[in-house]
């Protein structure tokens, strides 16, 4: 009882106190926060535009945003008591300005006791694309880096290095012809890479053949020194098609998003790209399709030992088929933010170690993640797939090997999953989980499956549901899959479910695995396309 009453005679003593001397609490002043990292220099070409996004909040209330260029007001928004608000600032450069123009847009927040706080944005109006020639270890090659705001096409008689970031803008088509061979800078600190973006409204037309495929690799190569799983930041597109993180979502500073689910980025065919993936950068992976629409063709990709992700989807609608990742690192494909995709033909194989000091994130990856959102299953557009014909193998099922699973579908996240087959993981080979009961078997579709020789097979759902199933409803199993090994991704077993019945995305391949047999291996398309594990040409 002593402890309550000394809590009561502070408690009094506060209260007189306060009588007596009234106490003023300032809340701090407003704040306007860049979504992404805005460099000190934007340089862009006349006629093209630049834009930004800023996230304003005042504790006492938003009043008033002012955009001036050049000291003079340029926009004025209003709020009416908001204490938060997302703002985008765009901007086309006037044609006819002169190369070498300069100017500096301020932003000013008032809140609604008159604090203030600023941004600034320089902008540089120059030349945004520079092409060169140069000679490295004797080869000769085409150096290219910046903003491209034109057509330009990369010839397969030539070779390319792309220098830093290279991005394809405003409305540009990039093609890249058949047989061409594109290198990527590599550079010795973590902060630098070099990456190929097409942007919203752009495309790249890059349609390879089985006989002269497109490369995407490393210029270690070119110096003939040893490429690694981390040399370069990969390949993105960013389209018009829905995402459930926004009508307009900023990665990077580029948009991505939309209300155009049939939108065009172009056509990724027949290609290759290895040792994508730098190591202190988490966003950077082999191939990024955020906001992807349904009209993009993409097919025929493989991905060679790449550090992160393989294939990175956020929203949109774009199929994949025939899609391999070979040696990932981290996972082969995860998508969310309401993708809604057809896939057949997916082989992902990866042979990397686990470490446990420090512990990478490819310990505890999957070759496939499925999710909707985290803070809301049901978030609209939802992660809806319909799959078939995959084949997922682990680095061995060994506690050792990390806890690597194969395929996790989770928040939310519901479709149709078929004809697959997980194997080697040293987790759960097949999870699902985070669903209703209610949609188990009806929206999310999980038959004719195997998962064999993992640690353990099934999880959650996937075991108690399906696996468990006592009316055998579902074609869910423990059986093994002749002829797949750690190092074989060659073999399926017969299915009573044809994906034809899909629709005519599918081609009809009634059999469980990604690859029917040694006659019918899609991987074995021309001499230079495909890599094996150990580097060698299938």
């Amino acid at each position: 009882m002593k402890l309550v009453k000394n809590i009561s005679l502070i408690l009094i003593t506060l209260l007189f106190s306060c009588e007596r001397n009234e106490i003023t609490f300032e809340l701090p002043a407003p704040a306007i926060v860049a979504q992404g990292e805005i460099p000190d220099l934007v340089v862009q070409q006349p006629g093209n535009t630049i834009f930004q996004q800023y996230n304003l909040q005042a504790a006492n209330g938003l009043q008033m945003l002012e955009v001036f260029q050049d000291d003079q007001l340029f926009e004025t928004v209003s709020f009416n008591d908001e204490v938060s608000s997302t703002y985008f600032f765009e901007y086309i450069i006037p044609l006819g300005i002169p190369n070498g123009t300069r100017s500096e847009f301020r932003f000013v927040l008032t809140d609604l006791n008159g604090q203030q706080s600023s941004e600034i944005i320089q902008l540089l109006v120059n030349f945004t694309f520079i092409e060169s020639q140069e000679i490295i270890n004797g080869t000769e090659v085409t150096r290219i880096k910046g903003r491209l705001n034109e057509d330009y096409t990369m010839e397969s008689a030539r070779k390319y290095l792309v220098d830093s970031i290279f991005s394809v803008e405003n409305n540009s088509i990039l093609t890249v012809e058949a047989g061409t061979e594109v290198y990527f800078k590599t550079f010795d600190t973590d902060q630098e890479t070099s990456r190929l973006v097409i942007t919203q409204g752009s495309k790249i037309m890059a349609e390879g053949t089985a006989d002269s495929p497109i490369v995407f690799t490393s210029d270690k190569l070119l110096k003939n020194e040893t490429p690694t799983i981390n040399d370069w930041g990969g390949v993105v597109l960013y389209g018009n098609a829905p995402s459930n993180a926004g009508s307009v979502v900023l990665d990077a500073g580029f948009r991505y998003g939309g209300n155009e689910p049939n939108d065009n980025s172009g056509i990724l065919r027949y290609i290759r790209s290895e040792y994508a993936g730098k190591a202190n950068d988490n966003d950077a992976h082999a191939f990024k399709f955020f906001g992807v629409g349904s009209a993009t063709q993409i097919d025929h990709i493989q991905v060679f030992r790449n550090r992160n992700i393989a294939f990175r989807l956020k929203g949109g609608r774009v199929d994949l088929k025939y899609m391999s990742a070979i040696g990932h690192g981290g996972y082969a494909l995860w998508a969310d933010e309401g993708w809604q995709g057809r896939g057949q033909f997916w082989v992902f194989q990866t042979d990397v170690e686990a470490n446990t000091t420090p512990t990478p994130f490819w310990n505890q990856a999957r070759s496939i993640e499925m999710r909707n959102d985290g803070d809301n299953f049901l978030l609209e557009p939802r992660t809806t797939f319909t799959i078939s014909n995959v084949t997922c193998i682990g680095n061995g099922n060994s506690v050792g090997n990390g806890t690597r699973r194969g395929v996790r579908i989770r928040r939310g996240a519901i479709g149709t999953l078929q004809n697959a087959l997980f194997t080697e993981f040293p987790d759960d080979g097949a999870r699902v989980e985070d669903l209703d009961i209610a949609e188990l078997g009806v929206n999310m579709i999980f038959d004719n499956i195997r998962s064999y020789n993992n640690n353990d097979n099934y999880d959650q759902e996937a075991q108690t549901v399906f696996f468990d199933d006592p009316g055998d409803q579902f074609n869910v199993s423990e059986d093994p899959v002749p002829g797949i090994s750690l190092t074989n991704f060659i073999g399926s077993t017969p299915s009573a479910f044809d994906p034809s019945s899909l629709g005519g995305f599918f081609t009809s391949a009634p059999y469980i695995g990604a690859i029917e047999n040694v006659a019918n291996d899609w991987t074995t398309e021309g001499d230079t396309w495909f890599k094996n594990l150990d580097g060698s040409f299938r």
